[in-house]
């Protein structure tokens, strides 16, 4: 066979290769390719590399030396990970749900309780059995800024104030406030206990027609309320202890 032009080989070399036609993307002059185009374009499309299958054999994918990781297998992976961080998520909302579902029942039970109250010393038993046994705090107080109702009896956990005490600039913006407090505030807020170290504390102002108040739940672990927690269910419990006090100091 000679490689004279008019032979077989010559003419061969005169064809052009078409063979990848059916994979190449004609790109305008002077176009830069946006890869995050190309992704979100794959992303919409992804039956795109069965239609081109010419270039699989193009893609560089890492992979360990000696050990291939095919296209099908890396996507196995993927879906491997989000579907364990999916169960992550799951198990994170039914734990939330279970807490969620147990606060409502103590607050329920709370609430019905502060209802069926007829006088402040009933009420004050229900505060201390309530709050400190179901809802497992160290200490409860509810401060009310008038005089002191006479024949009152004894309460331990009601605290009257002709004037305004110091503490109460320590809720910001007259809403529930959940913060660290220093042994001494400690002292101010739960007078009946001796506190040796810092704490933390729920304060949920009280304000009605006649009156205005705190309402103060603590522990002694400072990090036990945090500012990063929900207050729905305290929220309500102040809302509901303010209507009856109302009503018990008319």
């Amino acid at each position: 066979m000679t490689r004279e032009n008019g032979t077989e080989e010559g003419r061969h070399a005169n064809i052009p290769d078409n063979t990848a036609a059916d994979t190449a993307i004609p790109l305008a002059a002077n176009t830069e390719v946006d890869a995050d185009l190309i992704a979100t374009y794959i992303r919409e499309h992804p039956d795109f590399f069965v239609a081109h299958k010419g270039l699989l054999a193009d893609l560089n994918l890492p992979h360990s030396p000696g050990k291939t990781v095919s296209l099908v297998e890396r996507q196995v992976g993927i879906l491997r990970e989000r579907n364990v961080d999916m169960r992550r998520r799951m198990n994170d909302l039914l734990e939330t749900a279970r807490i969620n579902d147990t606060l409502f029942a103590k607050t329920r039970s709370l609430t019905l309780a502060v209802l069926d109250t007829v006088t402040l010393q009933a009420l004050n038993e229900v505060l201390a059995t309530h709050i400190l046994a179901d809802f497992e705090a160290d200490f409860v107080a509810c401060h009310l800024y008038v005089t002191k109702p006479e024949q009152s009896g004894p309460l331990d956990h009601f605290f009257f104030h002709g004037d305004e005490p110091a503490f109460n600039q320590l809720i910001q913006n007259q809403m529930t406030t959940l913060t660290t407090l220093r042994a001494g505030e400690l002292d101010q807020i739960f007078p009946i206990t001796t506190h040796d170290g810092s704490g933390s504390a729920a304060l949920m102002p009280l304000a009605q027609s006649n009156f205005q108040g705190l309402l103060a739940i603590g522990s002694r672990k400072p990090a036990h309320f945090t500012s990063d927690m929900d207050t729905l269910f305290l929220d309500h419990i102040c809302d509901v202890l303010a209507k009856v006090v109302r009503h018990l100091l008319a």
